[in-house]
């Protein structure tokens, strides 16, 4: 699946939830989310930096990190951002600074 597959899909995903529920969309609860997901995050990274906890999961941590995407897809919807083109033009921006060879990624 494409970047933009991804968070349009992600987006329409949320739009259905709250149509359903009869909710609304707030714009200004997406960061805070996205701040709880990285959080969760950060917290299953720890769980395999430390050597004495025996309960790392590899699962739950592909997981988190998934659930980080979701609301950064959502965030970027919010605020009209394709992420597709914005990571492609990041790319271009790292080969070139760090003088690797310029690939097509489309």
């Amino acid at each position: 699946m494409k970047i933009s597959q991804a968070q349009e899909e992600s987006y329409k995903i949320i739009e259905e939830h709250n149509k359903k529920h009869n909710l609304k969309h707030n714009k200004e609860t997406v960061f805070p989310h996205l701040i709880e997901e990285v959080g969760e995050l950060a917290t299953e990274l720890n769980h395999g930096i430390d050597s004495w906890r025996e309960n790392f999961d590899e699962e739950k941590l592909s997981e988190e990190m998934a659930d980080v995407l979701d609301q950064l897809f959502n965030l970027a919807t919010d605020h009209n951002i394709d992420l597709e083109k914005a990571f492609k033009k990041k790319i271009k921006k790292l080969r070139k600074r760090f003088y690797l060879e310029e690939k097509n990624y489309t």
